[in-house]
Protein backbone atom coordinates (compact mmCIF):
# COMPACT_ATOMS: atom_id res chain seq x y z
CA UNK A 1 0.00 0.00 0.00
CA UNK A 2 2.82 2.39 0.89
CA UNK A 3 4.64 1.48 -2.33
CA UNK A 4 1.58 2.46 -4.36
CA UNK A 5 1.34 5.75 -2.51
CA UNK A 6 4.99 6.47 -3.31
CA UNK A 7 4.36 5.70 -6.99
CA UNK A 8 1.61 8.31 -7.13
CA UNK A 9 3.46 10.90 -5.03
CA UNK A 10 5.72 12.33 -7.74
CA UNK A 11 2.99 12.44 -10.45
CA UNK A 12 0.70 14.10 -7.91
CA UNK A 13 3.27 16.78 -7.09
CA UNK A 14 3.95 17.45 -10.77
CA UNK A 15 0.22 17.63 -11.54
CA UNK A 16 -0.32 20.08 -8.69
CA UNK A 17 2.54 22.26 -9.92
CA UNK A 18 0.95 22.37 -13.39
CA UNK A 19 -2.59 22.99 -12.14
CA UNK A 20 -1.80 25.75 -9.62
CA UNK A 21 -1.43 28.46 -12.34
CA UNK A 22 -4.66 27.24 -13.93
CA UNK A 23 -6.57 27.49 -10.66
CA UNK A 24 -5.06 30.91 -10.04
CA UNK A 25 -6.17 32.09 -13.48
CA UNK A 26 -9.68 30.71 -12.88
CA UNK A 27 -9.83 32.56 -9.56
CA UNK A 28 -8.68 35.79 -11.19
CA UNK A 29 -11.43 35.49 -13.79
CA UNK A 30 -14.00 35.95 -11.02
CA UNK A 31 -12.19 38.90 -9.43
CA UNK A 32 -13.39 42.46 -9.76
CA UNK A 33 -11.01 44.88 -11.46
CA UNK A 34 -12.24 47.99 -9.67
CA UNK A 35 -13.45 46.53 -6.38
CA UNK A 36 -12.36 43.35 -4.56
CA UNK A 37 -14.71 40.42 -4.31
CA UNK A 38 -16.54 37.95 -6.54
CA UNK A 39 -17.54 39.32 -9.94
CA UNK A 40 -18.64 38.03 -13.33
CA UNK A 41 -17.74 41.26 -15.08
CA UNK A 42 -14.77 39.68 -16.85
CA UNK A 43 -16.96 37.02 -18.46
CA UNK A 44 -19.62 39.61 -19.34
CA UNK A 45 -16.99 41.82 -20.97
CA UNK A 46 -15.41 39.06 -23.06
CA UNK A 47 -18.60 37.21 -24.04
CA UNK A 48 -21.09 40.05 -24.44
CA UNK A 49 -20.13 43.70 -24.04
CA UNK A 50 -16.94 43.63 -26.14
CA UNK A 51 -17.37 41.01 -28.87
CA UNK A 52 -13.90 41.67 -30.29
CA UNK A 53 -12.38 39.19 -27.85
CA UNK A 54 -14.74 36.38 -28.83
CA UNK A 55 -14.42 37.21 -32.53
CA UNK A 56 -10.65 36.97 -32.28
CA UNK A 57 -11.01 33.62 -30.50
CA UNK A 58 -13.19 32.14 -33.26
CA UNK A 59 -10.91 33.50 -35.97
CA UNK A 60 -7.88 31.97 -34.26
CA UNK A 61 -9.75 28.69 -33.86
CA UNK A 62 -10.64 28.63 -37.55
CA UNK A 63 -7.07 29.48 -38.60
CA UNK A 64 -5.56 26.72 -36.46
CA UNK A 65 -8.19 24.25 -37.68
CA UNK A 66 -7.25 25.00 -41.29
CA UNK A 67 -3.54 24.60 -40.50
CA UNK A 68 -4.10 21.30 -38.66
CA UNK A 69 -6.35 19.89 -41.39
CA UNK A 70 -3.98 21.03 -44.14
CA UNK A 71 -0.89 19.64 -42.43
CA UNK A 72 -2.70 16.35 -41.82
CA UNK A 73 -3.56 16.11 -45.53
CA UNK A 74 -0.09 17.01 -46.83
CA UNK A 75 1.48 14.82 -44.14
CA UNK A 76 -0.56 11.80 -45.18
CA UNK A 77 0.22 12.29 -48.86
CA UNK A 78 3.93 12.94 -48.32
CA UNK A 79 4.28 10.22 -45.69
CA UNK A 80 2.64 7.66 -47.96
CA UNK A 81 4.97 8.62 -50.82
CA UNK A 82 8.07 8.17 -48.65
CA UNK A 83 6.93 5.05 -46.79
CA UNK A 84 5.20 3.02 -49.51
CA UNK A 85 6.56 4.19 -52.87
CA UNK A 86 10.07 4.14 -54.24
CA UNK A 87 11.20 6.93 -56.57
CA UNK A 88 14.45 8.70 -57.46
CA UNK A 89 15.68 10.71 -54.49
CA UNK A 90 13.12 9.35 -52.02
CA UNK A 91 15.76 8.63 -49.35
CA UNK A 92 17.37 12.05 -49.80
CA UNK A 93 13.96 13.68 -49.53
CA UNK A 94 13.20 11.78 -46.32
CA UNK A 95 16.54 12.85 -44.79
CA UNK A 96 15.96 16.49 -45.78
CA UNK A 97 12.48 16.40 -44.24
CA UNK A 98 13.88 15.01 -40.99
CA UNK A 99 16.62 17.68 -40.90
CA UNK A 100 14.16 20.52 -41.60
CA UNK A 101 11.84 19.17 -38.91
CA UNK A 102 14.42 19.53 -36.14
CA UNK A 103 15.33 23.09 -37.09
CA UNK A 104 14.08 25.63 -34.53
CA UNK A 105 11.34 28.02 -35.61
CA UNK A 106 13.74 30.98 -35.36
CA UNK A 107 15.98 29.46 -38.05
CA UNK A 108 13.16 29.42 -40.62
CA UNK A 109 11.70 32.87 -39.93
CA UNK A 110 14.00 34.77 -42.30
CA UNK A 111 13.63 32.49 -45.36
CA UNK A 112 9.89 32.28 -44.78
CA UNK A 113 9.72 36.07 -44.47
CA UNK A 114 11.54 36.56 -47.78
CA UNK A 115 9.42 33.94 -49.54
CA UNK A 116 6.13 35.32 -48.20
CA UNK A 117 7.20 38.88 -49.03
CA UNK A 118 7.76 37.90 -52.67
CA UNK A 119 4.31 36.32 -52.72
CA UNK A 120 2.85 39.52 -51.19
CA UNK A 121 1.34 37.53 -48.34
CA UNK A 122 2.89 39.37 -45.42
CA UNK A 123 0.49 41.08 -43.02
CA UNK A 124 -2.19 38.48 -43.76
CA UNK A 125 -3.12 35.25 -42.05
CA UNK A 126 -2.00 33.33 -45.13
CA UNK A 127 1.53 34.09 -43.91
CA UNK A 128 0.74 31.87 -40.92
CA UNK A 129 -1.42 29.28 -42.66
CA UNK A 130 0.77 28.27 -45.62
CA UNK A 131 4.02 27.56 -43.69
CA UNK A 132 1.96 25.62 -41.14
CA UNK A 133 0.24 23.47 -43.76
CA UNK A 134 3.49 22.52 -45.47
CA UNK A 135 5.53 21.95 -42.31
CA UNK A 136 7.77 18.85 -42.65
CA UNK A 137 6.70 17.39 -39.30
CA UNK A 138 3.49 15.90 -40.71
CA UNK A 139 5.28 14.07 -43.52
CA UNK A 140 7.94 12.60 -41.22
CA UNK A 141 5.35 11.61 -38.61
CA UNK A 142 3.05 9.85 -41.09
CA UNK A 143 5.99 8.16 -42.84
CA UNK A 144 6.81 6.39 -39.56
CA UNK A 145 3.16 5.49 -39.04
CA UNK A 146 2.67 4.13 -42.57
CA UNK A 147 5.85 2.06 -42.40
CA UNK A 148 4.33 0.16 -39.48
CA UNK A 149 1.51 -1.07 -41.75
CA UNK A 150 2.40 -4.51 -43.20
CA UNK A 151 3.42 -4.48 -46.84
CA UNK A 152 0.94 -7.26 -47.57
CA UNK A 153 -1.89 -4.78 -47.07
CA UNK A 154 -0.54 -2.48 -49.78
CA UNK A 155 0.16 -5.41 -52.10
CA UNK A 156 -3.40 -6.66 -51.70
CA UNK A 157 -4.75 -3.19 -52.49
CA UNK A 158 -2.62 -3.01 -55.64
CA UNK A 159 -3.81 -6.45 -56.75
CA UNK A 160 -7.39 -5.25 -56.33
CA UNK A 161 -6.66 -2.37 -58.69
CA UNK A 162 -6.56 0.43 -56.12
CA UNK A 163 -4.91 3.59 -57.43
CA UNK A 164 -2.52 5.77 -55.45
CA UNK A 165 -5.19 8.06 -53.99
CA UNK A 166 -7.51 5.16 -53.23
CA UNK A 167 -4.63 3.34 -51.56
CA UNK A 168 -3.87 6.34 -49.35
CA UNK A 169 -7.40 7.38 -48.40
CA UNK A 170 -9.08 3.97 -48.17
CA UNK A 171 -6.24 1.74 -46.91
CA UNK A 172 -3.40 3.64 -45.24
CA UNK A 173 -5.26 6.46 -43.47
CA UNK A 174 -7.94 4.22 -41.88
CA UNK A 175 -5.23 1.78 -40.77
CA UNK A 176 -3.22 4.60 -39.20
CA UNK A 177 -6.20 6.53 -37.79
CA UNK A 178 -4.66 7.14 -34.32
CA UNK A 179 -1.51 8.58 -35.91
CA UNK A 180 -3.57 10.86 -38.17
CA UNK A 181 -5.61 12.16 -35.23
CA UNK A 182 -2.42 12.65 -33.23
CA UNK A 183 -0.92 14.66 -36.09
CA UNK A 184 -4.04 16.83 -36.25
CA UNK A 185 -3.99 17.51 -32.51
CA UNK A 186 -0.25 18.21 -32.34
CA UNK A 187 -0.30 20.54 -35.35
CA UNK A 188 -3.34 22.34 -33.93
CA UNK A 189 -1.62 22.84 -30.58
CA UNK A 190 1.58 24.05 -32.26
CA UNK A 191 -0.27 26.62 -34.38
CA UNK A 192 -2.50 27.63 -31.45
CA UNK A 193 0.59 28.46 -29.37
CA UNK A 194 2.63 30.17 -32.10
CA UNK A 195 4.23 33.45 -31.07
CA UNK A 196 7.27 34.22 -33.23
CA UNK A 197 5.45 33.84 -36.56
CA UNK A 198 2.61 36.32 -35.88
CA UNK A 199 5.02 38.89 -34.45
CA UNK A 200 7.29 38.56 -37.50
CA UNK A 201 4.78 38.21 -40.34
CA UNK A 202 1.92 40.41 -39.10
CA UNK A 203 1.78 44.13 -38.38
CA UNK A 204 -0.55 45.52 -35.79
CA UNK A 205 -2.26 44.09 -32.74
CA UNK A 206 -5.60 43.78 -34.51
CA UNK A 207 -4.34 40.92 -36.68
CA UNK A 208 -2.67 38.96 -33.89
CA UNK A 209 -4.18 35.59 -32.94
CA UNK A 210 -5.14 34.85 -29.34
CA UNK A 211 -1.69 33.46 -28.48
CA UNK A 212 -0.07 36.87 -29.03
CA UNK A 213 -3.03 39.14 -28.40
CA UNK A 214 -3.16 38.17 -24.71
CA UNK A 215 0.02 40.13 -24.04
CA UNK A 216 -1.55 43.33 -25.41
CA UNK A 217 -4.52 43.35 -23.01
CA UNK A 218 -4.31 46.11 -20.42
CA UNK A 219 -2.75 44.70 -17.26
CA UNK A 220 -5.30 46.61 -15.18
CA UNK A 221 -8.02 44.39 -16.65
CA UNK A 222 -6.89 41.26 -14.85
CA UNK A 223 -10.25 39.50 -15.01
CA UNK A 224 -10.45 40.03 -18.78
CA UNK A 225 -6.95 38.64 -19.19
CA UNK A 226 -7.88 35.60 -17.09
CA UNK A 227 -11.07 34.92 -19.06
CA UNK A 228 -9.17 35.17 -22.35
CA UNK A 229 -6.58 32.79 -20.88
CA UNK A 230 -9.34 30.28 -20.09
CA UNK A 231 -10.59 30.64 -23.66
CA UNK A 232 -7.08 29.83 -24.88
CA UNK A 233 -6.96 26.71 -22.72
CA UNK A 234 -10.39 25.41 -23.75
CA UNK A 235 -9.73 24.07 -27.31
CA UNK A 236 -6.44 22.37 -26.44
CA UNK A 237 -7.87 20.82 -23.27
CA UNK A 238 -10.91 19.55 -25.16
CA UNK A 239 -8.80 17.94 -27.89
CA UNK A 240 -6.48 16.21 -25.43
CA UNK A 241 -9.32 14.80 -23.35
CA UNK A 242 -11.56 13.87 -26.30
CA UNK A 243 -8.79 12.11 -28.24
CA UNK A 244 -6.88 10.80 -25.23
CA UNK A 245 -6.86 7.17 -26.34
CA UNK A 246 -6.04 8.02 -29.97
CA UNK A 247 -3.13 10.17 -28.79
CA UNK A 248 -1.71 7.33 -26.70
CA UNK A 249 -2.10 4.85 -29.56
CA UNK A 250 -0.79 7.23 -32.21
CA UNK A 251 2.31 8.24 -30.27
CA UNK A 252 2.98 4.59 -29.39
CA UNK A 253 2.67 3.48 -33.03
CA UNK A 254 4.98 6.20 -34.35
CA UNK A 255 7.63 5.73 -31.65
CA UNK A 256 7.81 1.94 -31.83
CA UNK A 257 7.37 1.56 -35.58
Amino acid sequence: MRAKKREYLLPGILSAAVLVPVFYMAACSFAGDESPGFSLMGYYTVLFSEPGYLLRFWRSLAMCGVIAAGQSLTGCMGGAAIAKYRFAGSKVLAICMAVFMILPVQATLLPNYIFLDRLHLLNSWWALILPGIFAPFGTVWMAFAFRAIPGEVSEAAEMDGAGMLSHVFHILIPAARPAVITLFVLSFVESWNMVEQPVTFLKGVRQYPMSVFLASIDIDRLSVQAVCGILCLAPVTFLFFYYQQELLDGIGESIWS
